[in-house]
């Protein structure tokens, strides 16, 4: 057991300490990084951290999740220091919540709380505000039976922003109702953000996805040319934005960046994030940046995956982008690319912050649209002059001869998926000649 010093205070913002429990199987390096996470996390919904206290056990209390001892440690700290709030590394039951606000005379947030307050705190767009008091909503529903007895004097402060300081008085029938209500505003935003999707269908849709800071937002901007607005914290945007943008190569491509992932991201937040997250699911590309300079970097790339996982995409085509490279210096950097090459030998490594150029993430993402497309040849009626417009601007043209016999063109292109189906529609439609090709 051990409690780590006080930080300098600061005026104004909810005093707080950060309590986590280290089990045995833990390593200490590890959970010390997860504990510095959760520092980000409360600094991120503007608390004030006093303190932070860990103790190693074999499992939760059921009743306390700390041992009792270390709670009226906690307690003394608290009245001393003139904390308010505990913020807890994990989820807790709600007889643990209760019990430890009870004795401690603290109000008491638990992990997913505290991500859904920071969600809260950025939501900007309705569609981001709806999905935020869904998840809320549906996480306090399924804690409802014992909880909120703990929380009957709270008025407001981190975990009950937005609706939470009214979840107090709802009960499972207004929680339901109110859950239905929000769905159906949801479903009806979506419905618009399909017709938007359906209208890029002839694009190859890229979509940037990563744990939250990785510098996703940042590579977008360079990407896209834009000016988004960028932080060094956790979850700065909720929203999805897309730009069509041109490589180098001349392709056109439809890019997306998207909220950022974390370890033991709440559930409810990928459920009422769905429709935003549908980008993700529909992209023909995903790029994965990862902060290559992050200690827990691997855990991150597993984090991302399991969400991908949870939105069944995990086995979609992958590229892996291995942020801020310029970071390390010498031998680490060069020890590093071959130890990540070794798993990901198709990565890149790009700092989107200073790299005057990208072009090693340019050639990777014009092979991969170079591999994904169709050949073929075709025999096209030179009255048909419409489909062979659309071919010279939306395939790449191999190779083209006149059939004088036929008073056809035949022609040879590469064509993306998008466009190959429109086109094979077009030549079963008029009957024409198609052969599939490889090169």
């Amino acid at each position: 057991m051990e409690r780590e010093s006080s930080q300098p205070l600061m005026k104004g913002r909810e005093r707080v300490f950060l309590v986590g429990l280290m089990k045995e199987t833990q390593s200490r390096a590890d959970y010390f990084q997860s504990m510095e996470e959760l520092a980000q996390l409360a600094s991120t919904a503007e608390a004030e951290e006093i303190g932070r206290f860990v103790q190693k056990a074999a499992k939760p209390n059921p009743a306390t999740y700390i041992g009792k001892g270390k709670v009226a440690e906690i307690k003394e700290e608290a009245e001393r220091q003139d904390v308010t709030t505990l913020i807890f590394n994990d989820n807790l039951s709600p007889a643990q919540a209760r019990n430890l606000s009870n004795m401690t005379h603290c109000s008491v947030v638990d992990r997913t709380e505290l991500i859904l307050d920071i969600f809260a705190r950025h939501a900007q767009t309705r569609q981001a505000k709806y999905q935020v008091e869904l998840a809320q909503l549906e996480y306090n529903y399924t804690k409802l039976r014992n909880l909120w007895k703990h929380l009957s004097r709270i008025q407001g402060g981190i975990g009950f922003r937005g609706p939470g300081e009214k979840q107090i008085e709802l009960d499972r029938r207004e929680i339901k109702r109110k859950i239905g209500q929000l769905k159906l505003r949801l479903r009806e935003i979506e419905k618009g953000a399909v017709l938007k999707r359906s209208g890029r269908a002839g694009f190859t849709s890229v979509a940037l996805v990563g744990y939250t800071n990785a510098g996703k937002s940042t590579l977008f901007n360079r990407l896209a040319k834009e000016n988004l607005y960028v932080a060094d914290k956790l979850f700065a945007t909720l929203d999805a934005t897309t730009r069509a943008v041109h490589l180098p190569s001349g392709e056109k491509v439809v890019l997306t960046d998207t909220i950022g992932f974390i370890d033991k991201l709440p559930h409810q937040l990928v459920s009422s994030f769905h429709s935003t997250l549908m980008e993700v699911v529909e992209a023909d590309l995903l790029l994965h940046v990862v902060d290559v300079t992050h200690p827990r970097l691997f855990e991150y790339i597993d984090s991302v995956n399991q969400v991908l996982s949870e939105l069944e995409v995990h086995d979609k085509n992958t590229l892996m982008v291995f942020n801020k490279i310029d970071q390390l210096k010498g031998l680490r950097a060069s020890f590093m690319r071959k130890k990540l090459l070794v798993d990901y030998p198709h990565a890149v490594f790009i700092s989107a912050k200073y790299d005057p150029a990208l072009d090693p993430l340019f050639e990777r993402m014009d092979y991969f649209l170079t591999q994904r497309k169709k050949v073929a040849t075709l025999h096209v009626p030179a009255s048909m002059q419409n489909l062979l417009s659309f071919l010279y601007d939306n395939a790449e043209v191999l190779d083209r001869e006149y059939d004088t016999e036929a008073n056809a063109e035949v022609i040879k292109v590469r064509i993306p998926p998008e466009t190959y189906n429109s086109v094979v529609k077009q030549i079963e439609k008029h009957r024409l000649a198609m052969l599939p090709d490889s090169e």
